[in-house]
C-alpha cells in the first residue's frame, strides 16, 4: 500500500500539471529504492513532459526491461528516442508484432522517420504502409512513403505516393516540391517545370523551387539556366551552404570563374567540406590566383581537426595543384595517387596525363586522357550524339554556301557606326588566347574571350539560310546589338579595336561576313596534329562543338569540315586575313607580331611585351590555356604529337591534306 501510496502522490502532481514537483517526487523515491516498472515508467513519461530527454531514455529503458510488453511505455520511450535522436535504439521497437499492435500508429510513424533518417528507406516502408492501410487519408505519411521511394530509385512509385499526398493537401510546397523532384527523376520535365512555376509564381522569395528548378534544368542540359536558377536560389539564402557550393560548382564547370570562387568562399565560410574545399581550390588556381593556395591548405588542415573536418585526401589535392604549377610534376603525379577519393574521376585522369605527360610518361598520359574522356562520354546529356549534330551542320553549311548562294545576297550600303571587329580565330588549342594577351599590349585593344554574342545573332537571325536575304534594317540592327553587348560589358570608346576571340568562329563565318563584311581576321595556325592531340588532352566544358574532342576521330573529322569551310569561304570572299603560326610566335614572337600591329593599326610598346604580366593583369582567362599564358614562352608543345604518333596514326589520312596544305612537313 505504501507503494501505491508514493506511484499515487507522485501521479497527482502530474496531473496537477505540476511536472516539477512530480518529477522531483519520482526521483527521491527511485533513489530510495522504488525501482520497479510502474514507478520508471512515470518518472520517464514525466522527464518526457518536461523535455528532460536523457532522463526520460534512462528511465523508460529501465521500465521496458522489467515490463517488455507494455504499449505505452514502449511507445514513450521511442518518442525518447527520437528526440535525442538515437534512431538505431528506435527501431527495435517497433518490430512485429509490436508496430502492429500499437492502435495509436505512433510506434510505426516515429519507425518509419527513424529509418528514413538513417537512410534506411526499405526499413521505412513497411511502417508507412501500415500507417496508411489504417488511415489512407494521412497526407504525411503518404509524401514519407513517396520520398523513401525515391530514393530507393522506385520513382514512378514515389510519383503515385507524392500525387497522393498532394490530392490530400494540395496547398502543402513540401509536398509539391518532393513531387517536382521526382517528376524530374522520372524525365518528366514539363509536368515538373510548371509545378514549379506556379510554387516561383506563388512566392518568388522562396529559394526552394528555384533550386529544385536548377536540377530541372541541370538533367535537360540547359546549362546556363540552370546557373540563373542556381544563383536566384543563392540570393534567396545566402545562409544555405549547400546552394552556395553547387553554385559555386556549377559557376566552376561552366566557367564563370569569378562568381563561382565567391559562392565557394561563402561555402567554406558556412560548412566547408571535401567538396568544397576541392572546388574552392580549383577555382582559385583557374583563376591564376594559386599564391592563394598556401593560405586555403592551412585552412583546410585546421578544419580536418574537428570531426566534420575535411579529409586527409583534400590537402594532398591542394599539394598537387602547387606542384604542378612549381613545374614539379613527379611531386604533383604522387600528391594526385592521394587526392583520388575527393576528386571528379574526369578531372583526375585529366591532371594526372598532364603529369605523366610532363614527365615522358606518354602511353601512361594518353590512357588517362582516354579515361578522362570516356567518362565525359558517358555524361547523359549525350556529348558524342551532340557532336555529331554539330560537325553534321557544318557540313551542311559548308554544302550550302555557293557562288549561287553568294549570289543571293542583297546588297547593303552600310555606312557603320564604329570599325567592324577583328576576328581571332583558329582550331581551338592553336595559341589564340597567348595571341590576344599579346595584342592587349596596346591598351585600346578590347579582347572578347570567346562570348557568344555571333553565335547568339546567327540564332536570331534564322541561320544561314536566312542570312542571303536580310534586309539592310536588319543588318544594322544586328550590327547594333552586338556593339551594344559590348559596351554593357565596360566602356567601349571610338578607338577601341574590338577582338572578338573564338577559335570555332570558324563555323560562323558566313554570319560574319554578312554582317561584318569590312572585317579583318587574325588566322592562328597549328600543326594540324598538334592541335587536335592537344584538344584530346584537355577538359573542355563539353558543349556541342566541344564535344567533339572527347575522340581523337571526331576531333580530326571536325578539323577536316571546319577548315574546308574556311577554305571554301576564301575562295568566294574577298577576306583581310593575316595568319599567325603557333610555332613562330613562340620561336620569335617580335618577327611575328610586329607586322601583325602594324596591320591592325597598333601602336608596338617601347618596353616589348610580356605576355606574362599582361596575363595576371587581365584577370580570369577563361579558356583551357590559362596557365600556360601565365608561363614564359616554351616550344615543348611544338612537334608534341610525334611521341603520340601511333595513336593518332588512325587520324593521320584526315589531317594528311591539312599538315600540306598549310605548308608543315610530315615530321614537324
Amino acid at each position: 500500500m505504501q507503494q501505491d501510496a508514493g506511484l499515487m502522490a507522485v501521479l497527482g502532481l502530474a496531473r496537477q500539471g505540476r511536472f516539477a514537483q512530480a518529477a522531483d517526487a519520482a526521483e527521491a523515491a527511485l533513489a530510495h529504492g522504488r525501482r520497479d516498472a510502474p514507478m520508471l515508467a512515470l518518472a520517464g513519461a514525466i522527464a518526457l513532459q518536461l523535455g528532460d530527454w536523457p532522463r526520460a531514455v534512462e528511465h523508460l529503458a529501465a521500465a521496458l526491461a522489467l515490463a517488455p510488453e507494455d504499449p505505452v511505455v514502449r511507445r514513450n520511450l521511442a518518442q525518447a528516442y527520437h528526440q535525442v535522436g538515437d534512431y538505431a535504439a528506435l527501431l527495435p521497437l517497433a518490430q512485429a508484432p509490436h508496430g502492429e499492435r500499437d492502435a495509436s500508429l505512433q510506434l510505426a510513424g516515429l519507425a518509419g522517420h527513424a529509418a528514413q533518417s538513417l537512410g534506411l528507406h526499405e526499413q521505412a516502408l513497411p511502417h508507412y504502409r501500415l500507417i496508411l492501410a489504417r488511415q489512407p487519408q494521412d497526407w504525411a505519411c503518404w509524401n514519407n512513403l513517396g520520398n523513401s521511394l525515391r530514393a530507393l530509385g522506385r520513382v514512378a512509385e514515389a510519383v503515385d505516393a507524392l500525387r497522393r499526398a498532394l490530392d490530400l493537401a494540395p496547398d502543402a510546397r513540401p509536398i509539391r516540391l518532393n513531387l517536382a523532384h521526382a517528376l524530374i527523376d522520372t524525365a518528366a520535365y514539363d509536368e515538373a517545370e510548371a509545378l514549379l512555376a506556379r510554387m516561383i509564381a506563388q512566392d518568388g522569395q522562396d529559394p526552394h523551387p528555384h533550386f529544385a528548378r536548377y536540377s530541372l534544368l541541370l538533367a535537360q542540359g540547359r546549362e546556363e539556366e540552370a546557373f540563373l536558377a542556381v544563383s536566384q536560389a543563392a540570393a534567396l539564402a545566402p545562409d544555405r551552404a549547400d546552394i552556395a557550393k553547387a553554385l559555386g560548382q556549377h559557376g566552376l564547370r561552366l566557367g564563370h570563374f569569378a562568381q563561382a570562387q565567391a559562392a565557394l568562399e561563402r561555402a567554406m565560410d558556412l560548412q566547408g567540406d571535401d567538396e568544397v574545399v576541392v572546388a574552392l581550390a580549383s577555382a582559385l588556381e583557374r583563376r591564376n590566383q594559386e599564391r592563394a593556395l598556401p593560405a586555403l591548405r592551412l585552412r583546410a588542415e585546421a578544419a580536418g581537426a574537428s570531426p566534420a573536418g575535411v579529409s586527409p585526401a583534400v590537402l594532398c589535392f591542394i599539394d598537387a595543384l602547387l606542384a604542378r604549377r612549381a613545374g614539379d610534376h613527379a611531386t604533383a603525379l604522387a600528391a594526385l595517387e592521394g587526392a583520388q577519393p575527393v576528386m571528379a574521376q574526369d578531372q583526375w585522369h585529366a591532371l594526372r596525363g598532364q603529369a605523366l605527360d610532363r614527365l615522358g610518361r606518354y602511353d601512361e598520359a594518353f590512357a588517362s586522357f582516354a579515361a578522362m574522356n570516356a567518362l565525359q562520354s558517358a555524361a547523359p546529356n549525350q556529348p558524342r550524339i551532340r557532336a555529331a549534330a554539330y560537325r553534321q551542320a557544318l557540313l551542311n553549311a559548308r554544302d550550302r554556301v555557293d557562288a549561287a548562294w553568294l549570289a543571293r545576297w542583297q546588297e547593303v550600303d552600310q555606312k557603320p557606326t564604329r570599325p567592324a571587329p577583328v576576328f581571332l580565330l583558329g582550331f581551338p588549342r592553336s595559341g589564340t588566347t597567348l595571341l590576344d594577351t599579346m595584342l592587349m599590349a596596346d591598351p585600346r585593344v578590347l579582347v572578347l574571350e570567346e562570348e557568344p554574342f555571333i553565335g547568339d545573332l546567327d540564332a536570331a537571325l534564322g541561320g544561314i539560310e536566312a542570312l542571303p536575304d536580310l534586309s539592310p534594317d536588319q543588318i544594322t540592327q544586328a550590327r547594333e546589338s552586338y556593339f551594344a553587348r559590348i559596351a554593357a560589358g565596360g566602356p567601349l570608346s571610338d578607338d577601341t579595336l574590338v577582338i572578338d576571340k573564338h577559335p570555332m568562329h570558324l563555323a560562323k563565318l558566313p554570319t560574319i561576313l554578312r554582317l561584318f563584311p569590312d572585317a579583318r581576321f587574325i588566322l592562328a595556325l597549328r600543326h594540324p596534329c598538334d592541335a587536335v592531340l592537344s584538344c584530346f588532352m584537355t577538359s573542355f566544358r563539353p558543349n556541342d562543338a566541344m564535344a567533339n574532342f572527347l575522340d581523337l576521330g571526331d576531333a580530326a573529322a571536325l578539323y577536316d569540315i571546319a577548315f574546308g569551310l574556311w577554305e571554301q569561304l576564301r575562295a568566294l570572299l574577298p577576306m583581310a586575313v593575316s595568319t599567325i603560326r603557333y610555332e613562330d610566335l613562340v620561336a620569335d614572337p617580335q618577327a611575328q607580331l610586329r607586322p601583325l600591329f602594324a596591320t591592325l593599326g597598333l601602336d608596338w610598346p617601347e618596353q616589348g611585351i610580356d605576355h606574362r604580366a599582361a596575363a595576371r593583369q587581365r584577370g580570369t582567362v577563361t579558356t583551357a590555356s590559362y596557365a600556360q599564358v601565365t608561363e614564359p614562352l616554351y616550344r615543348r608543345a611544338a612537334g608534341r604529337w610525334l611521341a603520340y604518333a601511333a595513336d593518332l596514326a588512325p587520324v593521320l589520312p584526315v589531317l594528311a591534306p591539312w599538315i600540306a596544305r598549310y605548308g608543315y612537313a610530315p615530321g614537324d
